[in-house]
């Protein structure tokens, strides 16, 4: 009879148990760096512990990508064991419950592995489906019998199940090659050879193989996938080893059935499904081999007969459909909202900075925003390209992954293979579901784990984003960052080599921090260095010519008197540096007509030097007073000097937490609203980001930019 639902345990809350694991696994915590439930250990708190939400991440560990996770990867971490070990941790600290045995679930039931001589060597446990692992090892202990404390298996011959069995076995006779000891049991007691290996699927080793030198071998496969991928992997072992070795998917088996199963149904060949097993396993030894696998030739007899088309765009020229582009550009520089922009445009049938975005459903994740800073982004946007968010409901699909753990869409193994990850899998479905045909991955840094500086990892992670344009049709924004040098891309130039465009979004006036420009670093399918120079405003990209002519006309005044300020406090600086006193009083040291000839006043005259000493005064950037005392002559000696420019409500590396109404003014004059333009070209409704040395970002428009 099988257990109630009543009768067996609740779900344990792992994590729940960070506070009690992290204590008997770490120790006491370190009081000083440790905040709330976020706790620190280590003399420089390396280790951090949410107690809360149930996490860990050691970040001293930045290549091992296993130290961070939850309750289950923390206890395997630090005791260096696997999942089971974890578990058991956990049952012999009293933090969890012995796992029980279910009425009605398999019985334990021992495997022995012997030697030639018929020694057992080693035992398998089959614990059962609900048991946790299903399978154990039990090594010898030294004292004539078996147990499965950790490393019991050290030193131990690993030898093929049956192994006294297969080698007194006529050498002609088939060897069947199962996934499980209880098939080769079956196959045993109906008088076939059948062995197989420790550890279950994908466990086959060289060592094992040398059993079946120069026999013949069929590996019989389980019908699900990991029952495919052991017998690939068994042949592979056994090739060149076995006198024969083929493969034997058996008829009619049912989904994860295995030939215990096969052998339980009634023949639809025979009288005899042990007679059928023979024929269908000598069918398969003496089978013609398959040729092997070539690439997809193209047939030029069919190109010779049709037109050829030419590459098709989603916004001309900057990025080509079915294609993975990557946009890159320093820190601050607007990338994400660049993406989210041309996202919208999309969904919306908008145009972007004056270009042609083809329409279709979009879809935009981000693993550095939450969704409160990507709502406040869309409104703005809509707003800018002259639409509404509800008019997006459907078309435009936003994720967040900020917070959530295991983004990578792959991973790396010892020898440098690419792995699909869970991650790469819930993407593809994502995409299917919704429909895109644009997807933005902001940034590479979440969802590459990879070496960026290994040209083979770089080029397998691209085409793994590749496969996904192929086979769904979509093209892909991958937002990436450069790197500290300045170079257009971060780690290999296999980024750059891998894709076939890159556009750079940078700053191109030190005049205007608001300014930005668009340009393709690298085109195959375009003109290499087309660009458009736009600028942030409002918390959208717009072009300049937007703007009504009286704002433009303001703007480039606005720009002109921060570029003549900063000139005025350069020679002012250079001056004072020489222990050279200037004045604002008419005179040989008066400072417009002295920095009017400086190199550092970029020939800019005597009146806008004025202007902007002006200005300075107004903002309280400069000031009169005592600069040194000239000792040769006993006085001290007055001046302007420079004031250092202070904000104790503003830091230009961070977001306001309360974002205001509108931008600070910026002198000479307020800055202005500006009124929405007709048509869909794109210009906002407030005012223009300050002109002056710091613009006021979005939540998340300085975080999005951080280099690799």
């Amino acid at each position: 009879m099988m257990a109630t639902a009543a009768s067996l345990p609740e779900p344990l809350d792992f994590a729940q148990l960070m506070p009690q694991v992290a204590t008997r696994l770490l120790g006491t915590p370190n009081e000083r760096m440790s905040k709330g439930s976020r706790l620190r250990f280590g003399t420089h708190g390396s280790m951090e512990i949410d107690t809360d939400e149930g996490w860990f991440c050691n970040h001293e560990s930045d290549g091992d990508r296993s130290a961070r996770g939850g309750v289950l990867d923390l206890i395997q971490h630090r005791q260096r064991c696997d999942r089971a070990g974890a578990l058991r941790w956990l049952e012999d600290q009293g933090l969890k419950d012995r796992t029980p045995v279910v009425a009605g679930t398999i019985a334990r039931k021992f495997y022995d592995y012997r030697g030639p001589d018929g020694t057992v060597l080693f035992r398998v446990e089959r614990r059962g489906k609900d048991m946790s692992p299903p399978f154990l090892q039990h090594g010898p202990d030294g004292r004539g019998g078996f147990h499965s404390a950790r490393g019991c298996m050290q030193g131990v011959a690993r030898v093929p199940y049956r192994l006294p069995e297969l080698l007194a076995a006529d050498p002609a006779a088939i060897v069947y090659v199962c996934e499980g000891e209880k098939d080769v049991d079956r196959l045993t007691r109906e008088g076939l050879v059948a062995t197989t290996n420790p550890g279950g699927a994908g466990k086959f080793t060289a060592d094992l193989a040398v059993h079946l030198a120069g026999r013949r071998v069929v590996a019989l496969e389980d019908n699900d996938a990991p029952g495919a991928a052991h017998v690939a992997a068994v042949l592979k072992v056994l090739a060149g080893v076995a006198g024969q070795a083929a493969a034997l998917k058996l008829p009619d088996l049912p989904p994860k059935g295995d030939v215990s199963d096969w052998l339980d149904t009634k023949s639809s060949i025979g009288s005899n499904r042990v007679f059928d097993l023979t024929q269908l396993a000598e069918g398969a030894l003496t089978a013609p081999v398959a040729k092997a696998d070539i690439f997809d030739i193209a047939d030029l007899a069919v190109w010779a007969r049709t037109a050829p088309t030419p590459k098709a765009f989603i916004m001309a020229p900057f990025i080509p459909r079915d294609d993975v582009v990557i946009i890159t550009g320093d820190g601050g520089t607007n990338k994400s909202t660049l993406a989210l922009q041309i996202s919208a445009c999309a969904a919306a049938g908008k145009r972007l900075l004056g270009m042609d975005v083809v329409p279709g459903p979009a879809l935009y994740i981000t693993a550095e925003d939450d969704q409160r800073e990507n709502h406040w982004r869309l409104d703005k946007i809509a707003n800018t390209i002259g639409t509404t968010v509800d008019r997006l409901i459907g078309r435009l699909h936003i994720v967040s992954l900020r917070g959530r753990m295991n983004n990578e869409l792959a991973t790396f193994d010892s020898e440098g293979k690419l792995r699909a990850s869970p991650a790469y899998k819930t993407l593809r479905a994502t995409i299917e579901h919704t429909g895109a045909k644009l997807v933005t991955l902001d940034n590479v840094a979440h969802l590459f784990a990879g070496n960026e500086n290994d040209r083979s990892h770089v080029t397998a992670f691209v085409n793994l984003l590749y496969q996904i344009c192929g086979d769904l049709g979509v093209t892909i924004l991958l937002i990436a960052h450069r790197n500290k040098a300045g170079d257009s891309y971060s780690g290999s130039t296999a980024w750059l080599n891998a894709v076939r465009s890159q556009l750079l979004m940078e700053r191109h006036n030190k005049d205007d921090p608001d300014a930005r420009r668009l340009s393709l670093g690298k085109a195959n399918y375009a003109r290499q260095g087309e660009s458009v120079e736009c600028r942030w405003h409002d918390f959208a990209l717009i072009l300049n010519s937007d703007l009504p002519e009286d704002q433009r006309r303001v703007l480039a005044a606005t720009i002109q008197a921060t570029a003549d300020n900063a000139a005025f406090l350069a020679c002012l600086a250079e001056r004072t540096r020489q222990g050279r006193a200037v004045s604002d009083g008419s005179g040989t040291n008066y400072a417009p007509a002295v920095f009017a000839e400086m190199p550092e006043g970029r020939n800019i005259g005597n009146d806008r030097m004025k202007a902007a000493m002006e200005r300075l005064f107004r903002i309280n950037r400069i000031e009169k007073a005592i600069l040194w005392r000239d000792k040769a002559k006993s006085r001290d000696v007055s001046g302007l000097r420079e004031v250092a420019e202070t904000s104790p409500t503003d830091h230009p590396d961070r977001p306001p937490t309360t974002l205001p109404d509108r931008p600070r003014p910026v002198p000479p004059t307020d800055t202005p609203n500006t009124p929405s333009p007709k048509g869909d070209s794109g210009a906002a409704s407030r005012a223009t980001a300050p002109a002056n040395s710091r613009m006021i970002l979005a939540p998340g428009e300085g975080g999005d930019d951080v280099d690799l």
